[in-house]
Formats: C-alpha cells, sequence, structure tokens
C-alpha cells in the first residue's frame, strides 16, 4: 500500500516541475500533502471521508488533463491503494 502511495507522491512531484498539466481548480498541494498525510498515518485511524474527497481530486485532475499518462498513473496507484486497504479492512473486521 505504502508503495502506491509512494508513487502517487512521486508524480505529483513531477506534475509540479512542470507547467503542462491543467491545475485549475485543483489544489495539487493538498492533494499532496493528504497523500503523504495517509501514508504517515496509514496504520492510525483511517479517515474514509478523506480518502474519497482524494480521489474526487485525483478524478478531476485525470479529467482536466485527458486522462494523461502521468495523471493517470496517479489514478491507478490510488485505486490499487484502495483496492489493498479495503482488503486490509475487511481483514481487520473478521479477526
Amino acid at each position: 500500500m505504502l508503495e502506491h502511495l509512494e508513487n502517487i507522491i512521486n508524480d505529483i512531484k513531477l506534475i509540479k516541475q512542470t507547467n503542462e498539466y491543467i491545475l485549475e481548480n485543483i489544489d495539487i498541494n493538498y492533494l499532496e500533502n493528504s497523500i503523504i498525510e495517509l501514508k504517515t498515518n496509514i496504520e492510525d485511524n483511517i479517515d474514509l471521508k478523506k480518502i474519497k474527497k482524494i480521489s474526487e481530486i485525483i478524478y478531476k485532475l485525470n479529467l482536466n488533463n485527458n486522462f494523461s499518462k502521468i495523471t493517470d498513473h496517479i489514478s491507478n496507484e490510488f485505486y490499487a491503494f484502495e483496492f489493498m486497504l479495503e482488503k486490509k479492512l475487511k481483514m481487520e473486521k473478521y479477526k
């Protein structure tokens, strides 16, 4: 799970280094900080509302940029993270 979040952080850094991406109505710093916070607190209480908000921002970022290679990668990485998180939460529920 952490690897997926780290990949997203790296992609966001690439986006911030260039002016090639449409960031209109996207707070890229909030997105980056939220992913870092999520990565740091993965073993603590996970705020599912924040996960949903991050997901919505990533979708908007990907849509605004016509599903570019890097924004699509961010989307796929977050989807993989969500999938693994769901499995982890289910396992914890049935312990």
